[in-house]
């Protein structure tokens, strides 16, 4: 099957952009013929097929504007002239958000294609629906672009990452519920390893962009009020616009160290190290990877209650809701008994077990041959996941 990977970017590097990699790198393994289409960036890899940038990308001005109303109305930047010579026989997009609906929709009538959700954005140009709620006339705004998306999608099989994101979505999009698809968890490779050494709980690691929507400033703040008081260490990796706040607090407590960007050999490194992931994220979120690989590796989650991660069962999780009420979570779990980290570790490790990557990847393909049979006359068998 020649299978063709569209996103719209790799100029940063986050858990969708990995995903893209490990998911075509493993389906090349099983003899799959895959291209990975992109606009073009620093973190391009050879092979990759260039996308043009599209008219509205390249407005001096307004840009965020711009970027916004391109999702919606801008046909430009990919279409199926892109993928002509390769002649996908599926096609899986990922952040159909600066790619844009029009271009989608153009894929989805040129050849069978599925789209794995990573967010929100569908209900929200801010992706974490923010913007919901604020007022009446911009729910009725958003409200009116959420039906012209699904219009535009209505050919596009979606992959839902758990059944909360596909029900959160359709509770603010009631058309939501008429896109084909289905639940196909998500799940990572296991080059993170998969023989994990038992946790230390005072030691705590946040992964993630170093950005205010991911918490950083709120879990700095939570640290300096009970980091040094419970002996504990402070793991942060990741990058972003905090990076300078985040080295300046490294520098200035010993507690706290910054381990920057990892790879995949350096996150296996810091969860070995680590006996908890700290989640502090102040938007809703879909499917975290970081989450998924802490539970990979049976390590429990201090999560913000408004983005606690889906595939997380209770017994795998300490929430929080602000600032103060994080200190007290760090300090439930560095001064918990052996016995009770014990039983964190073993509810994570067994919710780790549910992600599986080969069983993820056969869902996948499962998912491609049902469209691409649709689409021939000769329907394959979507079976539902999660």
């Amino acid at each position: 099957m020649r299978i063709a990977m569209v996103h719209s970017s790799f100029a940063l590097l986050g858990g969708a952009e990995q995903y893209v990699r490990d998911l075509s790198r493993d389906l090349e393994a099983r003899g799959h013929e895959v291209r990975v289409f992109a606009r073009a960036s620093a973190n391009a890899q050879p092979g990759d097929g260039v996308l043009s940038t599209r008219v509205s990308a390249r407005v001096p001005r307004a840009r965020k504007l711009f970027t916004h109303l391109g999702d919606v109305f801008d046909p430009t930047g990919a279409g199926p002239a892109d993928l002509r010579d390769f002649a996908p026989d599926v096609v899986h997009v990922h952040n159909w958000q600066g790619i844009g609906a029009l271009p989608v929709a153009a894929l989805a009538r040129a050849h069978a294609v599925v789209h794995t959700v990573h967010d929100y954005a569908i209900a929200d140009p801010n992706n974490a629906l923010a913007n919901r709620g604020r007022s009446g006339p911009l729910d009725r705004l958003l409200d009116l672009r959420s039906a012209w998306l699904v219009r535009r999608l209505r050919r596009v099989t979606t992959l839902w990452p758990a059944a909360r994101t596909r029900d959160l979505l359709a509770a603010h999009v009631p058309g939501a519920r008429r896109l084909p698809g289905r639940v196909v968890p998500l799940a990572v490779p296991e080059s993170m390893g998969s023989d994990w050494p038992p946790g230390r709980r005072d030691v705590l690691l946040f992964m993630g962009a170093l950005s205010p929507h991911k918490g950083i400033e709120v879990l700095l703040e939570a640290w300096r009020a009970v980091g040094p008081e419970v002996g504990a260490t402070l793991l942060v990796a990741g990058d972003g616009p905090a990076r300078a706040a985040v080295e300046a607090a490294a520098a200035a407590d010993p507690t706290l160290r910054y381990l920057g960007f990892l790879d995949a050999a350096g996150k296996a490194a810091a969860l070995a190290e680590a006996g908890w992931l700290v989640f502090p994220s102040q938007w809703v979120e879909n499917f975290p990877i970081s989450c998924v690989e802490a539970l990979r590796a049976g390590r429990p989650i201090i999560s913000s209650a408004i983005a606690r991660p889906p595939m997380a069962s209770a017994g795998s999780v300490v929430e929080f809701t602000d600032t103060a009420t994080l200190a007290g979570a760090v300090r439930q779990a560095v001064l918990s008994t052996d016995a009770q980290y014990a039983a964190f570790a073993a509810s994570a490790a067994d919710d780790g077990v549910r992600l599986d990557w080969p069983a993820h990847v056969d869902a996948v393909l499962e998912a491609y041959h049902a469209v691409a049979g649709a689409r021939t006359g000769r329907p394959g068998t979507l079976r539902e996941h999660g």
